[in-house]
């Protein structure tokens, strides 16, 4: 199969998968839809694509980049390319958007997270319909890109059960650590210490990401009354964006006094 032909099956299936995606979604409330929250670029493939629909009941134009997570195409900075960087979208209309490593070195014992921005621009006012409700705001929407390489120790479906949980005071604050020793990030959706009856999440934060390697303090919303028997409780993000309910005790042994 030629390269042309190669790109084109991939196309082809980026955008079978998006109909029957957006088949089964709720209703979105926000004007681009993407098919998924996260892309994991594998070690050697030639490019990733994802599919991208408006929602809205005008058309928008588009600009896409990848970065750091800063949001700011100016000063972006990041090893993937994205195509095509600008574009119109006509209501119910759908981009496939492909996105290509630049080959810059990146670490290899871990992976390397980086951010696909989606920047909706609104029409001019004057060029819709008067009877069609809107706001004209820019939005900026991000998603995830994991590049991983090849050869990691251990598989992402491993992560949970090697995390640790500590617990640590830093003034009047009760700090939920984890410890998270594998290769890959930790993308919690949600983490709470459950003692007996009582169960206290942590602090909500834009993004609750554990890096590889790495430990990450998560502020408690309250300070837990009585840790006998306790239990952290939290909901992992798979490669397919899908939640994971996992239970693991407290490690008292490895918490800061």
């Amino acid at each position: 199969m030629s390269a042309h032909r190669g790109s084109f099956a991939v196309l082809v299936c980026a955008v079978i998968t998006f109909v029957a995606w957006m088949s089964v979604i709720m209703p979105a409330r926000a004007g681009l839809v993407a098919a998924g929250t996260r892309v994991i670029y594998q070690e050697g493939q030639h490019e990733r694509t994802i599919a991208v629909a408006n929602r809205n009941a005008w058309q928008v134009m588009v600009e896409t980049w990848a970065d750091d997570g800063g949001g700011d195409p100016q000063r972006a900075r990041a090893p993937f390319v994205i195509l095509p960087p600008v574009f119109r979208l006509h209501p119910e209309g759908m981009q496939v958007l492909r996105i290509v490593y630049n080959g810059d070195a990146l670490p290899r014992d871990r992976e390397s997270v980086f951010w696909l921005n989606l920047y909706e621009i609104p029409p001019d006012p004057g060029s819709r319909a008067k009877s069609v409700p809107h706001l004209d705001l820019a939005m900026d929407t991000q998603f995830k890109i994991f590049y991983r390489p090849k050869g990691l120790k251990s598989s992402p479906d491993d992560v949970a059960r090697q995390l640790h949980f500590t617990l640590r005071r830093d003034g009047d604050h009760v700090l939920l650590v984890c410890h998270n020793p594998t290769p890959y990030h930790a993308s919690f959706s949600r983490i709470a210490l459950v003692a007996g009856e009582t169960r206290v999440p942590v602090a909500p934060v834009p993004d609750m990401m554990t890096a590889p390697f790495a430990e990450r303090a998560y502020d408690l919303s309250e300070a837990p009354q009585s840790l006998s028997g306790a239990q952290v409780t939290f909901t992992l993000l798979d490669d397919n964006g899908s939640a994971q309910e996992h239970t693991m005790p407290l490690d008292d042994a490895r918490a800061a006094p």
